[in-house]
């Protein structure tokens, strides 16, 4: 299926809901760029306008309703907490718009099979932001595993996120409050479990250590997940406490092996 408004001369145009980190660094510039595509109508922002001070053409509109009951909006991109993506990402496609929410699409599988049910019954794009698959570490050992240069089997992969944050965000960040969708493996294992179905398809088991490490922590700030896919297992790994950055990614395959230090880091 392809946005109604991509067979005319007409851009696509994008209401996006939350102006913080999300808005502002991973989908605005981007949006900005391809002018001769996209267009950045709206921005729902509850009590600022910092969209307007960096996209002067923008209008500010103070709540989802109005930006979903808008009929001059295409796309609705939905940047807010985890806890909100399902339920506006169903008001959104209930108003006949197209849906692109950041990871995770939801925080409950159930939720997320009822919105793909609803964008197929009305043949609406629905469609979680995974960017990290555009990282080039990430890019480069898909390559590498697709063109066998370590061998024709990859028998062990590790894949790291890890940070050094021993106190807590301030501000009352909601990735930090005790609530659902909160937690580092609702936000970084997001992008770790995606890259490895991609990569690899879906595992026979899965095995998961996810704590808190953190003795001022509310959510879990650690997790060791283990794929098991027969020769193959992967380790999907990420932690607050890690001063002494180690690898990235680490393949081991049959005729050799693959280390890559450091990321791609677009909000740096």
């Amino acid at each position: 299926r392809h946005i109604r408004s991509m067979s005319t001369s007409r851009k696509i145009r994008v209401g996006l809901v939350g102006f913080g980190l999300s808005g502002r660094v991973f989908h605005a510039p981007f949006i900005h760029t391809m002018s001769t595509m996209y267009e950045l109508r709206s921005v729902v922002e509850r009590h600022t306008n910092e969209a307007m001070k960096i996209y002067p053409y923008v209008k500010t509109v103070r709540s989802t309703t109005e930006l979903f009951d808008d009929p001059e909006i295409d796309l609705v991109i939905i940047t807010t907490s985890n806890d909100l993506h399902y339920s506006l990402s169903k008001q959104a496609l209930e108003k006949g718009k197209h849906v692109v929410v950041e990871k995770p699409m939801t925080i409950r599988s159930a939720e997320a099979l009822e919105l793909i049910e609803l964008a197929e019954k009305k043949n609406l794009i629905l469609c979680p932001y995974q960017n990290r698959r555009y990282d080039s570490g990430y890019r480069t050992i898909k390559q590498i595993i697709n063109s066998k240069l370590l061998g024709d089997e990859i028998v062990d992969c590790e894949i790291h996120f890890d940070r050094y944050r021993p106190e807590l965000k301030g501000g009352n960040a909601w990735r930090e409050r005790n609530e659902p969708g909160a937690g580092i493996f609702y936000d970084l294992g997001s992008h770790l479990i995606d890259q490895t179905l991609s990569l690899f398809g879906h595992p026979q088991t899965i095995t998961a250590d996810i704590r808190t490490q953190r003795s001022v922590g509310h959510v879990d700030d650690y997790f060791d997940v283990r794929l098991d896919y027969g020769r193959l297992r992967v380790t999907l790994k990420a932690s607050m406490l890690v001063r002494e950055m180690g690898p990235r990614y680490v393949l081991h395959g049959l005729r050799g092996s693959f280390i890559k230090h450091g990321d791609d880091i677009q909000e740096g």
